[in-house]
This record gives structure tokens, C-alpha cells and sequence, in this order.
């Protein structure tokens, strides 16, 4: 995101450079009487300010916000009239996708099987925003309460949602497993739909053994061991 701040400075930079250095020679010339000069210049700042001012590129995922309510979305790249959004009180907001929808966001979930063994499933999947207006609205609230925070916290509401998990018996086959994992990412979704998002995508690799090596993160360690100690109280009450 702060990437995204100082490309945006650098190109306003570049446009009043370019802006003030077309009007000075626009009026050099024409002090001068360079007539032909000063139309050269003239349409090179009309050029510059319709780029600069009027024309306004926007990005994937943005939304179109009034008085901190969001009227519609824009879900594809686009070329606009900034005038059209200024004449409508309205400010385009670019919701975020790096390091939020450009990665693949990992799980995994352990279960015992009838063998006496283990079952693992390594849980991998892609976010997108719910398309409608509340879900955007969602997405835009808590985009501008956590700001550079968003990733980690849709992590950790990731991982608090998968600690309260658990897979069914079996390792399905090819055909099967959309179905055995649909309860899964029904609960996850659940957990994405405060924060405007959804499931886009999920695949998910099985192992199966006697033993096995968890490869999980801190968090999600901290979350299971917070949702088993839940659990003994419960079932202690």
C-alpha cells in the first residue's frame, strides 16, 4: 500500500512538471509572438490537463464512495471522466489487493482415521470481495479501520475459524472431494463475510500415515490451543 502511495505522488509530480513547464513556454511564446509556437504548446497543455485533471485511470476492486457509503463498484480496470464523480460528491477508493488477493492463503487441518493413523489436509485458497453493496461496503469499513493491518487480521480470522474445524473420516477421491470439503469452506466463509470477503477458490492435498509433521504457523498453533481449552471448559460446565 505504500508502494501503491508513492507511485500515485510521483505521477502527480510528473503531471504539474509537466503542466507548469507547458504553461511557461506557452507564455514565453506568446509574449514573444511565436504564434505558431504558442499553439503547439497550447494543445500540449490541453494534452496534459485532460491526462492530468479530467482522465482518471482506475484500478481493479475499486468503489465509488459518498459520504463514507459505497454507491457502486468498479470490478475491472476502467478509464473514467473525473468530472462525472465530482459532479456526484463521489471519491474513488481502490480496496486492497496486494498482499490480500495476490497470494494463496494456506491452512491445514489433522483428523485421526480408522486406521490408527493420521489425515491430513493442507488447505489452500484465493479470496475475492463479495460483489454486492453490502459486502462492499463491509470490505470499504474495514478497509479504512485497518489499512496496511487488513492482511493479518483476515488471517486471523482465517485461523480462528479453521481451529474450531474438523475433517470427516476417509481421504475422498477426485470426485468426492468438493463435496467433503464444502463444509469446510462454508464455516470459512462465514468468517470472511464480516470483512466483505469470500472464498474464490480451494484446493486441498491430502496425506495420509501413521505419523505426521505439522507445518503451521505460530497463530494458528495459538488459535487451536485457545479452541481446545474452550472446548475443556465447556465440557467441564
Amino acid at each position: 500500500m505504500r508502494d501503491e502511495i508513492v507511485i500515485r505522488f510521483l505521477g502527480r509530480m510528473i503531471f504539474y512538471m509537466l503542466l507548469i513547464t507547458s504553461l511557461i513556454c506557452l507564455i514565453y511564446t506568446l509574449v514573444n509572438q511565436y504564434m505558431t509556437a504558442a499553439t503547439i504548446c497550447l494543445v500540449v497543455s490541453a494534452i496534459v490537463l485532460y491526462f492530468g485533471l479530467i482522465r482518471i485511470r482506475i484500478p481493479a476492486n475499486s468503489v465509488a464512495v459518498r459520504d463514507g457509503k459505497v454507491v457502486y463498484c468498479i470490478p475491472e480496470k476502467s478509464v473514467r471522466n473525473r468530472l462525472d464523480f465530482y459532479t456526484r460528491s463521489q471519491a474513488i477508493v481502490e480496496l486492497p489487493h496486494f498482499n490480500l488477493l495476490d497470494r494463496p492463503y494456506k491452512l491445514e487441518f489433522v483428523s485421526p482415521n480408522t486406521e490408527g493413523g493420521v489425515t491430513a489436509c493442507r488447505l489452500t485458497i484465493t479470496l475475492g470481495y463479495i460483489q454486492d453493496v453490502e459486502g462492499l461496503q463491509r470490505a470499504y469499513d474495514n478497509y479504512i479501520r485497518h489499512q496496511e493491518k487488513l492482511p493479518p487480521v483476515v488471517k486471523k480470522e482465517l485461523l480462528r475459524s479453521a481451529s474450531r474445524l474438523a475433517l470427516p473420516y476417509g481421504v475422498p477421491g477426485e470426485a468426492e472431494r468438493e463435496e467433503y470439503l464444502k463444509p469446510v469452506i462454508v464455516e470459512l466463509g462465514r468468517a470472511l463475510e464480516p470483512l466483505g470477503l469470500k472464498i474464490e477458490e480451494a484446493t486441498c492435498t491430502f496425506t495420509v500415515g501413521p505419523t505426521f509433521v505439522r507445518l503451521v504457523t505460530p497463530e494458528q498453533e495459538i488459535m487451536e490451543q485457545e479452541a481446545a481449552l474452550g472446548g475443556s471448559s465447556r465440557e467441564g460446565v
